[in-house]
């Protein structure tokens, strides 16, 4: 009994303290926070799902004077130079909730940095599963999406659009009359 109740608190100090880890993606803002996958539900969606075993995090120090890009698992972000106020290091965050990491979601970091120019953020849309319907990139801001536009490249394999600040995105279905 000793040993089971052993193992047992073993177990429960292990998950707690996977829950726990610096590299939680999604949680550094406010607004993230309150991302749910219910929120999720016009974000376009992988296929199949994605290994979440591997990186779910990347950073860079990009210089102001030269720019530079920072990407994960086919999501990029691109800084022209002297878009940074200052050099900075950039962030890529993905899911690692199974209901959120299956759609096209990403946070880019650091959180409130404004942009001199926009940047450009880029999602893989290779297996992901498109019903035909227009896509475009969105922000989570106040509580919901707010539509950037962007545009596909001509292989259909990526989806771009510019932004003058991070926050979280996602590449999502434009709803008619939504």
């Amino acid at each position: 009994m000793t040993l089971r109740r052993s193992l047992g608190a073993a177990l429960a100090s292990l998950l707690l303290l996977a829950g726990c880890s610096e590299n939680t993606p999604l949680a550094p803002s406010a607004d993230a926070r309150v991302l749910s996958p219910a929120d999720a539900t016009t974000l376009l969606h992988f296929a199949a799902m994605p290994d979440l075993s591997g990186a779910r995090h990347a950073e860079k120090r990009i210089s102001a004077a030269q720019g530079g890009f920072v990407e994960l698992n086919g999501f990029r972000v691109d800084i022209p130079a002297g878009a940074l106020p200052a050099d900075t290091v950039v962030t890529i965050d993905l899911p690692g909730d199974p209901a959120l990491a299956k759609r096209v979601v990403a946070e880019f970091g650091p959180h409130g940095i404004q942009f001199n120019t926009p940047v450009t953020l880029r999602f893989p849309l290779s297996g992901v599963s498109l019903n035909g319907s227009p896509i475009e990139v969105a922000r989570w801001e106040n509580g919901g999406w707010t539509s950037l536009g962007g545009s596909v490249n001509v292989l259909g394999t990526v989806l771009s659009g510019q932004t003058p600040r991070f926050s979280a995105y996602g590449g999502k279905y434009v709803m008619a009359g939504g």
